[in-house]
């Protein structure tokens, strides 16, 4: 009698650990987004767009707007802000408990960046470009300053974002993660995100 009482203490012990273990791992991962205004920021709509559209796609996001920061001046080479040298400096102030931070402005930003064009590859020293995003990594940058459409800019700031989750670019049509080779010609034709590329994301949750 004492074994069986002994035997089945262990079996209800086992059985919530088990039942413990199965509803800690099965909580849905909540990232923490912070999205820093830099120098005079965008305009409250694009703002909204940008956070309506990343908040659809990715419901597991905490979205926390901060305050507006200056970016530094050895982020400007004299004609624009180098997009990789804002990705250095937003790692650098990104608090421990954000999971990735969102840049948002206006100013004109760049990157060295080579491009194909007609099969031959030409490198660009001073490109203006509208966003860059580390893959993976915790750190992105957007500017509305090439991006005359709200919708457009909502969709690189997805687009920039799913790269820090992994995401690479993308082959297939009208996808949002399509690369534009410098044209910008992908946000304004894309109209989905690809199943593969959205599970591809959704696994870094």
């Amino acid at each position: 009698m004492k074994n069986i009482i002994i035997l089945t203490s262990i079996l209800i012990i086992t059985t919530l650990s088990v039942l413990f273990i199965y509803n800690f791992n099965s909580k849905p991962k909540i990232k923490n987004v912070l999205v820093i205004p830099l120098n005079d920021g965008v305009s409250e709509s694009y703002t909204d767009s940008a956070l309506n559209m990343l908040k659809h796609k990715f419901p597991k996001v905490n979205i926390i707007i901060g305050d507006k920061i200056k970016l530094p001046k050895s982020c400007f080479n004299g004609k624009r802000y180098r997009a990789d040298a804002i990705l250095k400096f937003l790692v650098k102030i990104k608090p421990d408990s954000i999971d990735h931070v969102i840049g948002l402005t206006s100013s004109d930003i760049s990157v060295t960046r080579t491009i194909i064009r007609n099969g031959k590859k030409k490198v660009y020293p001073d490109r203006g470009i509208m966003g860059l995003g580390r893959r993976p990594g915790s750190v992105c940058v957007i500017s509305s300053y090439r991006i005359p459409k709200i919708e457009n800019f909502a969709k690189t700031t997805v687009h920039e974002f799913m790269h820090m989750l992994g995401v690479p670019h993308c082959t297939h049509k009208h996808c949002i993660m399509q690369d534009g080779n410098g044209s910008g010609k992908n946000m304004r034709e894309s109209n989905h995100i690809h199943e593969s590329c959205y599970h591809m994301a959704n696994k870094s949750f």
